[in-house]
């Protein structure tokens, strides 16, 4: 299997790799803050001020087409005329390979919150959702997700089963 991973990772280009790059030093930082820091905190900092520069707004003002999720069946077209979801479609695909081939586990919070980082610092607005739910046992469970407008970029696996308490962003 290594050899498989290394494989496919020499096919990818330079930006990819930096991209990805990115994604687990975020991943790193934010597992290790939501171990040290209380999560108002952590979001207060990294939603602070605007976007960026090039702040484009959400991104059906842009008159994208509404899909779903970022990732979904609607892949090609849409992309290019949305530069906010090809965006968060990069963002995406970096947070998860790296998420899914790390020996540490990245559960969905930090992966949450790299991606809001990520899009933040290319100009793109998103909304971190907090959300609970019960599980069949009674137990009370929590899942962050994504949002880029309406479109749920990460943690989509489930986030309709749960109650959004909390946004940010």
């Amino acid at each position: 299997m290594g050899w498989m991973v290394r494989r496919r990772t020499v096919r990818r280009s330079p930006a990819e790799l930096l991209l990805a790059a990115e994604a687990l030093l975020l991943l790193a930082f934010f597992r290790v803050c939501l171990a040290l820091v209380p999560v108002r905190r952590i979001v207060q900092t990294i939603a602070r001020g605007p976007a960026s520069d090039a702040t484009r707004g959400d991104a059906k003002s842009d008159g994208c087409e509404a899909e779903a999720t970022v990732g979904g069946a609607g892949r090609g077209e849409s992309a290019a005329a949305c530069p906010d979801v090809a965006v968060a479609r990069r963002v995406r695909w970096a947070v998860e390979a790296v998420a899914r081939h790390s020996p540490v586990r990245f559960v969905c919070f930090p992966q949450t919150l790299a991606g809001y980082a990520m899009l933040r610092r290319r100009g793109v607005r998103g909304t971190m959702v907090y959300g609970v739910a019960r599980s069949p046992a009674g137990k009370l469970t929590a899942h962050t997700w994504l949002l880029v407008g309406d479109r749920v970029v990460l943690g989509a696996e489930g986030a309709d089963e749960f109650t959004p308490v909390e946004r940010w962003g």
